[in-house]
């Protein structure tokens, strides 16, 4: 496996499962929950996801496993999250 710690410009969805220790299914779900977790899509139809979805990626997790939020508090606390660019 390549290590975690190069940057690239876009990730793969099993790429980002690895990253965020989440499965698949929860990235796909969280998508239709989270309005800000909008990866883009290759020409293959494939999402791609940037360092600023990982980082939303890992809050929104933070939020509903190690804060006990449940997925409409943490819509509600999400509404006032601004990513910054850096990574």
């Amino acid at each position: 496996m390549k290590s975690l710690g190069i940057k690239k410009l876009y990730y793969s969805i099993s790429e980002v499962s690895k990253i965020a220790d989440l499965e698949q299914y929860v990235l796909r779900y969280w998508e239709s929950e989270f309005e800000q977790l909008k990866p883009a899509k290759n020409r293959a139809g494939n999402r791609i996801y940037t360092n600023r979805d990982i980082k939303l990626i890992r809050y929104i997790k933070k939020l509903l496993r190690d804060e006990r939020y449940t997925i409409e508090g943490a819509k509600q606390v999400l509404k006032s999250y601004i990513p910054d660019d850096e990574t």
